[in-house]
């Protein structure tokens, strides 16, 4: 829809907002949403300052005890624009999130989780918050949640505080741009999108995302609980669990830079492209419930410190020339190669994090079971100060790989790198130790293959096949 008909409300001027960091302007942001659901669609114009929002108001004999205002909140609009100016909206300092007694308001600790019993629910709602419309622009703003000015209180939900906290949710909405947005230090996700009751034979309901950076968030950089056509070009999904609130992080789990997990919906034909998922108190990327998968990554960077860089356990996931620092974890297998994981031309390599910790895991790369068709094809593996792979199941197919092993603490005789039940093609192990060295350690290879298209060759001389006394050079093909 065309801009023309619908009007251009300016939060300040129109609205009343002062915009100075200190006025609570709630009330404007309010307002301005309820000019634009009027008209059905609109321009919200949001002058440079930084806007404080969010209140909580507390009714005696009402529960919960605690209870939000929306902030900006529109539905079944055609039209929706969101000029920023890079001004800051910031939460409000001293809101509750988490359980709070219903009675007294004071914080309370739920005997056993799950606990959803709404009377002690606090929470903050989200920024952003739009459903069930299309055409819906939104750039160039700064959404900050202001996660350690929060009073916290207990559990709520399964685990952590499972309530609303976004910088922006959106759900069920179509035609969706999102430019230049810092989407920051949010109790729950910096944005969350979905589309309840999707089927797979739905039309898409296409999101992109450019340039935003989501970080320091409490549950998600991104949850995608739904939709079919989601891009992310140069967006940053980092540090989530990392903010604090009195020396404590604001965490709940999955914890992870990008969450693709579809709540009675799918999600399918995700995209991204030079992104990153970096530090993240979970994983980098998880893929692990729910009908989703479906994305391609390229040239990202993954960089787990803490926990896995990325977890693949859904179908549909494919990795173009990123980058792996901190172990990768599970695969999906398949009779359709379409629907099983692949890594291509992407690097591996337990680089530490910028404060010296070595990053994440035992291995570069750790997965079992079913394998089917799932492909590493001209990856480079690098094991600095770990082994490099451990490969368990039937069906993987690893093509044209290097894999350079340097981690000489591994204790002698032991494995430098297990591929079992699989395909190996054209592949070369690598060493770089020191001179010192005299141990030799095997590559367990059981009831993998060595395809005879192209040479597969071991250097040596203390890495070697099979057994710590097995062949160095061109190892030859077949079982």
């Amino acid at each position: 829809a065309p801009a023309s008909p619908y009007p251009r409300v300016d939060v300040r001027a129109d609205c009343g907002a002062a915009g100075d960091g200190i006025t609570n302007d709630t009330e404007a942001f309010q307002k301005a949403a309820a000019l634009i659901q009027e008209a059905g669609g609109g321009t919200l114009v949001i002058p440079p300052g930084t806007y404080v929002v969010g209140r909580q108001n507390h009714v005696p004999g009402e529960y919960p005890y605690y209870r939000a205002e929306p902030i900006f909140r529109v539905k079944e609009l055609k039209f929706l624009r969101i000029e920023g100016n890079r001004a800051k909206l910031r939460l409000s300092a001293g809101l509750r999130f988490g359980s709070f007694d219903k009675d007294t308001g004071e914080r309370y600790d739920p005997p056993a989780l799950p606990f959803v019993d709404g009377k002690y629910a606090a929470y903050v709602g989200h920024m952003l918050d739009i459903s069930a419309s299309r055409d819906v622009t939104i750039r160039d703003v700064e959404l900050d949640g202001n996660a350690g000015e929060l009073i916290i209180g207990g559990p709520y939900g399964d685990t952590g505080r499972q309530l609303p906290a976004c910088g922006m949710f959106l759900r069920n909405c179509k035609n969706v741009s999102i430019e230049r947005v810092h989407s920051h230090h949010h109790a729950l996700d910096g944005i969350m999108i979905g589309w309840y009751g999707l089927k797979e034979g739905d039309p898409a309901a296409p999101h992109s995302l450019e340039e935003c950076v989501f970080e320091y968030n409490g549950r998600q950089g991104l949850s995608w609980i739904g939709g079919r056509g989601l891009t992310a070009r140069r967006c940053k999904f980092n540090h989530t669990g990392r903010a604090l609130n009195g020396g404590k992080a604001v965490a709940s789990a999955p914890g992870a830079g990008l969450d693709i997990e579809a709540e009675e919906s799918i999600c399918r034909d995700g995209y991204f492209e030079d992104c990153e998922f970096v530090n993240n108190g979970g994983c980098g990327m998880v893929a692990d419930s729910g009908d989703g998968g479906y994305s391609r990554f390229v040239r990202c960077l993954f960089w787990g410190v803490t926990n896995w860089s990325a977890w693949s356990a859904k179908p549909g996931l494919a990795f173009e020339d990123c980058t792996f620092h901190g172990s990768i974890v599970h695969a999906f297998g398949s009779d359709d190669p379409a629907q099983a994981t692949r890594w291509t031309r992407c690097t591996f390599e337990d680089r530490p994090w910028e404060d010296g910790r070595r990053p994440y895991g035992n291995f570069l790369a750790e997965l079992n079971g079913n394998l089917k068709n799932v492909t590493f094809e001209a990856c480079a593996f690098t094991a600095e100060q770990c082994r490099s792979i451990w490969c368990s199941g039937q069906g993987f197919r690893m093509v044209d790989c290097v894999f350079t092993h340097k981690y000489a603490e591994v204790p002698n005789g032991d494995y430098q790198a297990v591929l079992r039940g699989g395909e190996i093609i054209g592949c070369h192990f690598r060493e770089e130790f020191p001179d010192s060295v005299e141990s030799r350690w095997p590559i367990i290879a059981d009831g993998s293959r060595v395809g005879q298209e192209k040479p597969t060759v071991v250097d040596g001389p203390h890495v070697r096949w099979g057994s710590s006394q097995g062949p160095v050079g061109v190892i030859a093909a077949g079982e």
